[in-house]
């Protein structure tokens, strides 16, 4: 589908042209954070700022791409025709007029200018992050007609960029406190979000903005958008990164009885050095960590890399941390606490166990702030109470599950600035 610059609306937006008051010239509005009461992040790590992205994406494929491409290099009767009709359809014939789609398209650009912060800024609730308007007084009617689709454009990377920006700081903050290294955080909010957005186009802006924060990402157009639109260049600069790493229907198709040959192929065969990720838990997740892993010792141990376990089920906290409840003995202990009885490791400076750098694990599904937040007793502070470093020293990665968060996690609206929002003649 291309889109139709002209219809990017919602229907109530069509007749506003004629109901602002006779002679105004000019709608002047602001972009705006206004709330941060539905949030996803626990109040003792929120900020109080917003991490705004997404508008030079906007501008470049929707006010200038589309646009263009949609409306102003087509022929004006075409546009107009396709315009009324849809109109005539939803809302009665010829109940909205369509001379001024036709002067626009004589106009043959968009006259409007946008004011906006830096994106990446942090930008305190109720503070705008651009203002708009219109510079010919005949468009007064357009500044505001393009907000459902600029709130679309923005709402959700502004959103997924402020959620990673207070992963990063929560993981920066347990790195610190725990002796870990700081270099290795940036890797640690791995996004995996692709396969829950709403498209292709939201996995790649969503991932995009987590890369504002993070290097991990397995959202390959989220790297595309950056070097189109951003001027990003991953020649010359890590602009996102991941590794190599199997699925569970790699797994599966070895069959269950010579799953600790497919272990072998991948570790031995395939991938000799660097880092792999191996899924796990497809038939039994203790068998792999603590049976699997101590045969395949040596030929870990051998390798100039690691090895990273992905358990990929169960509750995330009990499946690292140990489960007290569990009749099963490993499972008690946790995945940390197998590795470390199998490859051991070093204590650093401030006391933590770290694992041996030759293994890892990551976890990919089911993470939240919630989770990982230390106030909430949870993995963080699990790692902590059981000295065992800090969270981006015994996890990989972890799946910052940015397709949990709705838009209205924090309300961006584009209304008018009342005392200037018409001029009059």
């Amino acid at each position: 589908m291309k889109l139709n610059p002209l219809t990017a609306i919602d229907f109530y937006k069509a007749d506003h042209r004629r109901q602002y008051p006779p002679g105004t010239t000019m709608v002047y509005s602001n972009f705006t954070a206004r709330s941060d009461k539905l949030k996803n992040i626990p109040s003792n790590l929120w900020t109080g700022n917003v991490t705004f992205f997404g508008l030079q994406f906007f501008i470049k494929d929707f006010l200038m791409e589309t646009w263009e491409e949609g409306f102003f290099n087509q022929p004006k009767e075409r546009v107009v025709a396709a315009y009324k009709r849809r109109m005539d359809n939803a809302l009665g014939k010829d109940s909205i007029p369509v001379e001024h789609i036709a002067a626009l398209h004589d106009l043959a650009y968009l006259p409007l200018r946008i004011d906006a912060l830096p994106e990446g800024t942090q930008v305190p609730i109720k503070i705008p992050l651009l203002t708009i308007h219109n510079t010919h007084p005949d468009f007064f009617w357009l500044t505001n007609y393009l907000e459902s689709v600029m709130s679309a454009y923005l709402w959700k990377p502004t959103t997924n960029a402020t959620v990673a920006r207070h992963y990063r700081l929560l993981l920066n903050k347990y790195a610190k406190e725990t002796g870990g290294d700081m270099d290795f955080v940036k890797f640690q909010g791995h996004d995996f979000s692709f396969r829950g957005m709403s498209g292709p186009y939201d996995a790649a802006l969503s991932g995009a903005a987590h890369l504002l924060s993070f290097v991990g990402t397995d959202s390959v157009p989220s790297i595309d958008l950056l070097e189109s639109y951003y001027g990003a260049n991953s020649d010359i600069s890590l602009v996102g990164c991941s590794v190599p790493a199997t699925e569970h229907r790699v797994m599966c198709m070895g069959g269950k009885d010579d799953e600790i040959k497919t272990f072998s192929r991948i570790i031995n065969e395939l991938y000799p050095n660097g880092i792999v990720s191996i899924v796990s838990d497809t038939w039994n997740f203790w068998q792999v960590i603590c049976s699997y892993a101590r045969a395949l010792k040596e030929d870990i141990m051998k390798r100039n890399g690691k090895v990273v376990f992905r358990p990929d089920s169960g509750d995330p906290v009990k499946i690292i941390c140990g489960d007290p409840s569990s009749g099963n003995p490993n499972a008690q202990k946790g995945a940390m606490e197998c590795l470390w009885d199998i490859f051991g490791g070093t204590v650093n400076e401030k006391g933590f166990k770290v694992l041996d750098p030759h293994v890892g694990l990551i976890y990919t599904s089911g993470l939240s702030m919630a989770t990982v937040l230390p106030s909430k007793g949870q993995m963080l502070s699990c790692t902590d109470s059981r000295k065992r470093g800090s969270l981006p020293q015994i996890l990989c990665s972890v799946s910052v599950l940015t397709h949990i968060n709705t838009a209205h996690a924090i309300p961006l609206a584009l209304p008018s600035n009342r005392p200037t929002e018409k001029l009059l003649e």
